[in-house]
C-alpha cells in the first residue's frame, strides 16, 4: 500500500512539476534545449545495464535556451553521477559541480570536464568488490539540442 502512495506522489509531482518519462531503448538521450520540460527522465541501456538520465532544467523561469541544466545518470542501487552543464549560444560554457555516489562500493578518481565548445563529461572510478568500472556521463550541444550518453 506504501508503494502505492510513494508511486502516487512521484506521478501527480510529475505533472505539477512539468515533468516527462520516456523509456527509450538507446545509449543516448536528445533534450531540445528549445522545447522541454522542467524535468525531464529517460530510462536507457547502457552496456547491457538499465541506467536512468535525468535532466533538469535549473532556471525555471526563463524559457530560452541559454541556462544551466543538471544531467545526472544512475543505475539503481549501485551509483549516481550528476553534473551542471551551463549553455550559451548554442555551446557548453561550464561544466561544474560533479556528484558521484555509490549505494555500493565508492568512487574514486573523479572529474567534470568541459572539453570544448560542445562537449562537456563526468567520470569516475567506481570500485566494487574486486572490480572497478570506469563510469561517464558524456553530454554535447548541437543544432539546440543536448545530448547526454
Amino acid at each position: 500500500m506504501q508503494k502505492i502512495g510513494i508511486i502516487s506522489i512521484i506521478i501527480g509531482g510529475s505533472f505539477i512539476l512539468g515533468s516527462n518519462l520516456v523509456i527509450a531503448h538507446t545509449e543516448e538521450v536528445v533534450y531540445d534545449l528549445n522545447n522541454h520540460q522542467l524535468i525531464e527522465s529517460y530510462v536507457l541501456e547502457d552496456d547491457g545495464e538499465i541506467v536512468d538520465i535525468t535532466i533538469i532544467d535549473n532556471s525555471l523561469f526563463s524559457r530560452m535556451a541559454d541556462k544551466t541544466y543538471t544531467v545526472s545518470k544512475n543505475k539503481k542501487n549501485s551509483w549516481s553521477i550528476s553534473y551542471k552543464v551551463s549553455v550559451k549560444n548554442n555551446k557548453i560554457v561550464s561544466a561544474y559541480d560533479g556528484s558521484f555516489k555509490a549505494a555500493q562500493g565508492s568512487f574514486s578518481n573523479s572529474s567534470v570536464t568541459r572539453h570544448s565548445n560542445s562537449s562537456a563529461s563526468a567520470k569516475g572510478a567506481w570500485r566494487y568488490h574486486a572490480a572497478t568500472n570506469t563510469i561517464q556521463v558524456k553530454t554535447t550541444v548541437v543544432n539546440n539540442n543536448l545530448s547526454v550518453k
